[in-house]
């Protein structure tokens, strides 16, 4: 996925070094667990932020930020650490451990062997392949708490035959923002060519985050081949990079873009690393559109991104409301208007027609309060925790 601005997780100040090495010696009351990555996946960012907010929010109270190593002899010094925590804090899917699966396996065995209370953050579940859903069995079990972001994700844990005894442990945290609308942009090579792209086009068609099967972005190419038999031009830019994954979802992309003979009019920028570019990217944008299956959910950091532009965004509607109960913040920009909602069902004339007149309309920049959602987030976080 798209990130931005990661949490420093080694300092090359020799002072700081010093404090951090000290604070290694000391009792932790919940030690996050992160991976390191050259293009740190949603869920490392969002790994990384939280424990810094919480470090910051509480700077007594015993949260620490860890990278997994990559050399197994660093590993000494980390099971140090897990045996001096209290709770040690797992994340899934950490796209960057998918080579090293024993790794993860061997901390939790650690933990336990430390009477280590563990925790676990499940961004996803059904939509992961289902080995990736094996490898993550034993840390379900071994979690006195399962946090999630969506009762979306938590009803797919109940309804999940080899976990379903686990959605007790499953607690309700709201998603904050990860990225921060910036005071300025930045225009790079990749804003200019989709400049360039966007001049021969009547209408620019945005789509923000990872490219995988379970977002459907190809619904974008669908409705710009629709639009074109209308007789309107329509740009889909992918402001994001492809996951690795084992249905080689790239190459279908790929292959439907040929079919349609849309290369001239389809963007994907990769991987972005910086706000002021991205929402520079967001400026050239008429209309975002995510069309989700499932519907729209509390747990899509991407749509949350981009209610920060001043761009319309159309997604599908959720399932129900009460997906949003535990999360004010989404809740009131929806009682607002702040999202077009189309059906779930929706045919592409339907979607085509909303896109159009929703391109036509912006609307007030950043309707988030980035730091009132990071409240909400840190305190539920700490009551679970």
């Amino acid at each position: 996925m798209t990130a931005m601005s990661e949490v420093p997780l080694v300092s090359s100040d020799p002072v700081r070094r010093q404090k951090e090495k000290d604070v290694a010696t000391q009792r932790c009351a919940a030690l996050f667990l992160t991976a390191e990555s050259a293009e740190p996946c949603g869920v490392e960012v969002f790994t990384a932020k939280l424990a810094a907010a919480l470090m910051a929010s509480t700077p007594d109270a015993g949260y620490a930020l860890v990278a997994v190593p990559a050399r197994w002899r660093e590993l000494p010094a980390l099971l140090r650490r897990i045996a001096r925590a209290d709770r040690l804090v797992f994340s899934a899917p950490l796209v960057a451990w998918k080579r090293r699966l024993a790794l993860p396996f061997l901390l939790l065995v650690f933990a336990f062997a430390s009477r280590c209370r563990v925790s676990v953050f499940l961004h996803e579940w059904s939509a992961l392949h289902w080995l990736r859903r094996l490898t993550w069995l034993p840390f379900v079990a071994a979690s006195d708490t399962i946090l999630v972001l969506s009762p979306y994700i938590r009803d797919q844990v109940a309804g999940d035959r080899w976990i379903s005894a686990a959605a007790w442990k499953c607690r309700l945290i709201p998603h904050p923002p990860t990225i921060r609308r910036p005071d300025n942009v930045r225009v790079t090579d990749t804003v200019r060519k989709v400049e360039r792209a966007a001049a021969d086009c009547d209408i620019v068609i945005g789509y923000f985050g990872a490219l995988y099967r379970g977002k459907v972005p190809t619904a974008l190419l669908e409705i710009c081949d629709h639009l074109r038999l209308r007789g309107i031009r329509a740009l889909a830019v992918f402001i994001g990079s492809f996951t690795q994954s084992l249905d080689d979802y790239e190459g279908h992309f790929r292959a439907r873009v040929r079919e349609l003979s849309l290369e001239k009019q389809t963007i994907v920028t990769g991987y972005i690393a910086g706000e002021d570019e991205l929402y520079a990217l967001f400026q050239r944008i008429s209309v975002f559109l995510f069309h989700f299956p499932e519907g729209f959910t509390a747990r899509r950091s991407s749509v949350i991104a981009c209610l920060q532009s001043n761009r319309p965004v159309i997604v599908s509607a959720p399932q129900s409301r009460s997906e949003f109960v535990h999360h004010s913040g989404l809740t009131a920009l929806i009682e607002r208007g702040a999202l077009a909602f189309i059906p779930r069902a929706a045919g592409a004339d339907e979607i085509a027609d909303e896109l159009l007149a929703a391109a036509k309309r912006n609307r007030d920049a950043s309707p988030i309060d980035f730091d009132a959602w990071w409240t909400a987030t840190t305190t539920a976080t700490r009551a679970v925790l």
